[in-house]
């Protein structure tokens, strides 16, 4: 089965392989003998043995290999991805690293420049020019901001990147104004800042199960950053800024605004001078875009909350935890969604949150 028009995958993932990319990393960086701490196993497979070892927090995602979709040491190459792509009738794939999608807690600043620049190189170089259907957001040292702008504006001005990737977890709370000329550059240039969630919470050492750490974190790490960026005046002082918060869902969306406007009742005129406005006005201004997960059954209350053009599909493929082309299918065949809603979630709503032609 197929959707009468092309799909949009507002979040797919590669696998970065390090050899491949430690090709792309200048200096130093590029000759260590490991640049990732989480390193594919012979099969592809991210979380095995190695991984558990370099980290006590870390537990097997895949199961053994039993989820996800595995290959080679290079799986997936560009084809592979294109392959699986018309296997569901995708037009366009917007990519995400795997293992870097921890990128932002990287704790040396030079290190995080170097890598940052060679996986953007990598993806330009190896994704973008192999196929037109291929779109990306970079990745930027969030550490050294005056950098992180040089490097948002070569990406997209010169590579043809369509935002930059920013972890919910590992560079802080981004409402800090310390991230106000990246902002301001993106506002400019007129392009995406998207973050992606992570595992968060305070207890996340403390969790003895992956599933623990994997229900929670990751809404919680986009209920947290939706949070400040509002409060914080992210918004307000650039009020054409597109953001977009990835694979957290959306059913949490309603209770948080509801929430935050609630507080901003009681406190906002002392404690949040930057949020002029309630909350929940910010958020359904248009700019905002929502990850829904198709297994949601509170999609059409969302929608009757924030219109029909502000969610968007991803297939997470190929991680553990896809169900592509399932996933896409699902929400076609949705009776409580009308047609215009499906296809603004399955494609419309992605290309505006990147700028990119209907």
């Amino acid at each position: 089965m197929k959707t009468p028009f092309g799909v949009v995958d507002g979040d797919g993932h590669i696998l970065e392989p390090e050899h491949r990319l430690r090709e792309y990393i200048e200096g130093p960086y590029g000759e260590m003998k490991q640049i990732h701490c989480y390193i594919p196993n012979k099969d592809g497979i991210v979380g095995t043995s190695a991984s558990v070892i370099a980290t006590k927090s870390y537990m097997d995602s895949t199961l053994g290999g039993r989820l996800g979709t595995h290959g080679g040491a290079d799986f997936p190459t560009p084809q592979d991805w294109l392959d699986n792509a018309d296997a569901g009738g995708m037009e366009t794939v917007f990519l995400f690293p795997t293992v870097l999608l921890g990128y932002s807690g990287i704790r040396d600043p030079d290190y995080q420049v170097a890598l940052g620049r060679g996986y953007n190189n990598y993806v330009y170089e190896e994704w973008l020019r192999f196929s037109p259907r291929f779109k990306s957001v970079a990745m930027v040292p969030l550490k050294d901001i005056q950098e992180s702008v040089r490097e948002m504006r070569r990406c997209v001005e010169e590579l043809g990147y369509s935002g930059i990737f920013v972890g919910a977890t590992g560079a802080g709370l981004l409402g800090d104004r310390r991230f106000d000329p990246l902002y301001a550059e993106a506002e400019r240039l007129g392009t995406t800042i998207a973050v992606h969630g992570g595992h968060a919470t305070a207890e996340y050492n403390n969790y003895t199960k992956f599933i623990q750490s994997h229900t929670i974190g990751f809404p919680v790490s986009n209920m947290i950053q939706m949070m400040h960026m509002t409060y914080e005046g992210v918004f307000e002082k650039f009020p054409n800024l597109k953001v977009g918060y990835l694979e957290g869902g959306c059913s949490w969306v309603p209770g948080m605004l509801d929430r935050m406007d609630e507080e901003w009742e009681k406190r906002g005129w002392f404690e949040t001078p930057n949020c002029k406005k309630e909350p929940s006005e910010y958020i359904k201004s248009g700019n905002v875009f929502i990850h829904a997960e198709p297994s949601e059954k509170l999609i059409p209350d969302v929608i009757r909350l924030m219109g029909s053009n502000r969610l968007f599909y991803a297939s997470d493929w190929p991680h553990w935890d896809h169900e592509y082309p399932e996933s896409l299918y699902s929400i076609w065949d949705r009776t409580d969604l009308s047609e215009t809603d499906k296809k603004a979630i399955l494609r419309d709503n992605a290309l505006e949150m990147y700028n990119l032609p209907g």
